[in-house]
């Protein structure tokens, strides 16, 4: 497995909370996706605080299963993205799908910002969080 490596600007810190975000090879929300709502990341600058949260449903049916929730995922041998993405291709249909968003600590509130993967959204926040700061 390799590990991650997010690309932040200086001065932003990240806080990972869901070990699977140290992954390279588990970046879609699929894989972050539990009961409930899951935190998987916290980024910090100066006074803002966001963290990165997979919310939603997610309903597959593969293989005579319906597939909800990350652990079912992999006790289906779906272990990585490269495997999420072969789904389709063996006939699994996508009914519901999760998705990450990101919530500001210090305001209490949804951004609104929606991203599929842990680098995309990690690293979108991690830029605007500088550039809103500066602007500010």
């Amino acid at each position: 497995m390799r590990k991650m490596k997010y690309e932040l600007p200086k001065g932003v810190t990240l806080e990972i909370i869901d070990d699977d975000a140290h992954r390279k090879d588990r970046q879609d929300s699929a894989f972050y996706t539990w009961y409930d709502s899951n935190n998987v990341a916290y980024l910090t600058y100066e006074d803002r605080e966001y963290s990165i949260t997979c919310v939603g449903e997610m309903r597959i049916h593969y293989k005579n299963q319906v597939i909800r929730y990350c652990d079912d995922l992999v006790n289906a041998g779906i272990k990585n993205d490269k495997d999420l993405a072969k789904i389709d291709e063996e006939g699994g249909e996508w009914i519901n799908n999760s998705w990450f968003e990101v919530y500001d600590e210090v305001n209490n509130a949804y951004t609104g910002e929606v991203y599929h993967t842990v680098q995309d959204a990690i690293e979108s926040v991690a830029n605007w969080i500088v550039k809103e700061e500066v602007n500010a």
